[in-house]
């Protein structure tokens, strides 16, 4: 076995990562692949950090890097991508390197599908903060939560200004209809694109390359020149 990549939802990133892991049984990575569903992520992030406290130093040492869902369709969304790169200069903790490549490749996939982004904070609240704490690389998305969408943003993903991203964040109403069904759909294929990026190689984060010969069945990487990995699998 080689390096891994670990993924975590919460929240509306289940279905994708769901579905990413059901469509993993046609591909036979390069690399171990674990999906990993943390519990009491609000209460502290008692399950991630419980999973890297048990991991011994080589343990650590052999995961490449860590991909977080933590919202990935909230109604009122906005399509932004952990700054890796901490290019908005707003990061209040260390960010691991190598994460700025997984920051390219989520920016990647949205401008091939002509979609907007922005950065969204590295700010270690999530459950990839355990994971950046020891050094490992890490990137995600996230469409928003409890913070107010501003009129720029209302701009250029539509939405209403002066509300949630999310109106029913940590409420009752937060059920099942409460998703966008275009930002679902599109960032499925988000997922599915790095998941399935970082399977094969992660030459981009740490230099290690895939093995050769791999088989894909019936997904592959990303290209804007052929057709989504996971296109309309999600489709309103």
């Amino acid at each position: 076995m080689r390096v891994s990549t670990i993924l975590d939802h919460i929240d509306d990133g289940g279905a994708a990562l769901l579905e990413t892991a059901l469509q993993m049984a046609s591909v036979k990575p390069a690399n171990t692949v674990r999906f990993a569903w943390w519990g009491a992520e609000e209460s502290g992030l008692l399950g991630s950090e419980h999973y890297v406290a048990g991991l011994t130093p080589a343990e650590a040492a052999r995961i490449a890097l860590y991909l977080n869902f933590d919202m990935v369709a909230s109604p009122n969304y906005i399509f932004g991508v952990y700054d890796g790169d901490n290019s908005s200069g707003t990061a209040p903790v260390s960010i691991p390197a190598g994460s700025d490549k997984i920051e390219d490749v989520f920016e990647r996939y949205y401008a091939g599908r002509g979609e907007p982004y922005q950065d969204s904070t590295f700010s270690g609240g999530s459950d990839y903060g355990p994971f950046i704490a020891v050094g490992i690389p890490a990137g995600g998305l996230f469409t928003g939560a409890e913070g107010l969408k501003t009129a720029q943003e209302v701009a250029t993903y539509g939405g209403t200004a002066g509300i949630a991203y999310d109106p029913c964040y940590h409420q009752a109403c937060d059920t099942i209809d409460n998703v966008s069904h275009h930002a679902l759909d599109v960032n499925s294929d988000a997922v599915a694109t790095a998941v399935l990026t970082f399977a094969i190689d992660t030459t981009l984060v740490n230099g290690v390359a895939g093995k050769p010969g791999n088989r894909l069945g019936q997904l592959r990487p990303y290209n804007p020149t052929t057709v989504d990995p996971m296109a309309d699998r999600y489709s309103s």
